[in-house]
């Protein structure tokens, strides 16, 4: 790195707002929150967490065709964002995936968008017989990461992680290093500690939003195929999302917060889910549908309208702290299981969702297995 580059990296890093917390609270919450739903525990988290990949999931339509003129041609470049989002809408896809390296491997393609971030992932994963018939392992990982404006990303807050000789602790990402521009904006190589098999480029795809690109297990020279996926990427897309569900008789007050579809790989064909709120931070009385085919493992403990279901309610004290979740799942819908969940700080905060809990949610979903049936407004008012 030459004097020039010193000092665009040290001008580009001091006009970055700094991280106003050590923690990431929105994903601490959306984790916490998915944590608690009603799925079972499967080998996907196990593989997913130890290769230090996971993340949160809609997906992103990718082109399929080759380059123009062979393996070796760039794509064509995409224009930089004028601006950033203040927020990223939960219902609209924004960003998607302009090419890809090894498309027709990378099967298991999700996106999540929440007000402050929308990720992008595409991964090829492969059976890892030694833990069992149903283990795999990652082969492949490409992760997207945008942020809204102003939002300091994720290689700007600390990392857990363990190092050699030193356990687990929280240390910096890094180091930090320039790259090539990318669509004429300054860009970095960021390293992981400990996880020197992943590469991530960080770029501001807006002069108010930063995007991180991180590549895992690729083919030939990670770095260029990096750059050339950055260079490819999409951006102010108005396509809204499609779901399989719609949601009538809840709250005029209630808003989507975050959105999760998931196509491929290993928890089957799809499924897509919708987190909504009282309060447009995400911080009030939360309710998230999910729905997917199968079943999923469910343990029924009733019946719903004559499906096998199970319902789970919680009303007290969590380590200190006031908790009313109801959880429902109900199997055997037009072949789709659905899985609801409310979480609040007690049953009267919970109240302003509906009456009669996650079952008074459900009376209101109407779910489509034909994909024909999808539809771009999931919220019927």
């Amino acid at each position: 790195m030459d004097e020039q580059d010193v000092r665009t990296l040290l001008d580009d890093l001091a006009q970055a707002p700094a991280p106003p917390s050590r923690v990431d609270v929105v994903g601490a919450v959306t984790t916490a929150r998915r944590g608690r739903r009603i799925r079972t525990a499967t080998s996907v988290a196990a593989s997913v967490l130890v290769a230090g990949l996971a993340t949160t999931l809609t997906y992103a339509v990718i082109d399929r065709s080759p380059p123009p003129t062979g393996s070796s041609a760039p794509p064509p470049a995409a224009a930089p964002a004028p601006s950033a989002p203040a927020r990223f809408d939960p219902l609209v896809r924004y960003a998607s995936f302009g090419w890809l390296p090894e498309q027709d491997t990378l099967d298991w393609r999700t996106t999540s968008i929440n007000g402050e971030r929308l990720t992008l992932k595409a991964s090829r994963f492969v059976p890892d017989p030694a833990n069992g018939p149903g283990a795999t392992l990652p082969a492949t990982h490409v992760e997207m990461r945008l942020y809204a404006a102003g939002v300091a990303p994720l290689t700007e807050r600390p990392i857990e992680t363990q190092l050699p000789g030193e356990g687990t602790r929280t240390v910096p990402y890094g180091p930090v290093t320039g790259a090539p521009a990318v669509n004429g904006a300054p860009a970095y190589w960021v390293g992981v500690p400990g996880d020197s098999g992943t590469l991530i480029l960080k770029w501001r795809y807006a002069a108010d939003g930063w995007a991180e690109l991180s590549v895992s297990r690729l083919k030939g020279d990670p770095r260029e195929t990096a750059r050339r996926i950055a260079e490819a990427l999409r951006t102010d897309g108005a396509e809204r999302l499609r779901f399989p569900f719609k949601l009538t008789g809840l709250s005029p007050e209630i808003r989507p917060t975050a959105s999760e579809i998931e196509e491929g790989g290993l928890a089957g064909a799809w499924r897509a889910t919708l987190d909504l709120n009282l309060r447009p931070d995400g911080h009030g009385p939360a309710l998230s549908v999910s729905v997917h085919p199968g079943t999923d493992g469910l343990v029924p403990n009733t019946t719903v309208d004559g499906h096998p279901a199970r319902r789970d309610t919680f009303d007290g004290d969590h380590l200190g702290t006031p908790q009313y979740s109801d959880r429902l799942s109900v199997s055997d819908v037009d072949g789709l299981q659905a899985d609801l969940f409310i979480d609040a700080t007690s049953a009267a905060d919970a109240t302003p969702l509906g009456p009669d809990g996650v079952l008074g949610v459900y009376r209101g979903l109407a779910v489509h297995a034909d994909r024909a049936g999808w539809t771009s407004q999931p919220l019927v008012r």
